[in-house]
């Protein structure tokens, strides 16, 4: 029986940089790949003012933005359409 290799980055992006205005997030992951979403997907994100949307911070070794005034965040694998919980 084999079993599976041990998980990569590309099992789990991790964000190294996030760049966001009042159009995208864009991501910025170990392996060097990004992604850009629409902030309007993220309601509460998008009616946030410039200067609470740009106060964030990384979690998890990057698995995680997080922004401490709006009291949410986002999962990087979520983005790259892996589970939540990785």
């Amino acid at each position: 029986m084999s079993t599976s290799p041990a998980s990569t980055s590309l099992d789990h992006p991790r964000a190294v940089a996030v760049e966001i205005d009042a159009d995208a997030l864009r991501v910025t992951v170990t392996d060097g790949r990004e992604i850009r979403v629409p902030v309007a997907w993220f309601e509460w994100l998008s009616k946030a003012p410039d200067p609470v949307r740009r106060d964030f911070r990384l979690l998890g070794g990057g698995a995680g933005i997080w922004w401490d005034r709006l009291d949410d965040g986002i999962s990087v694998p979520w983005l790259f359409g892996l589970p939540e919980d990785l």
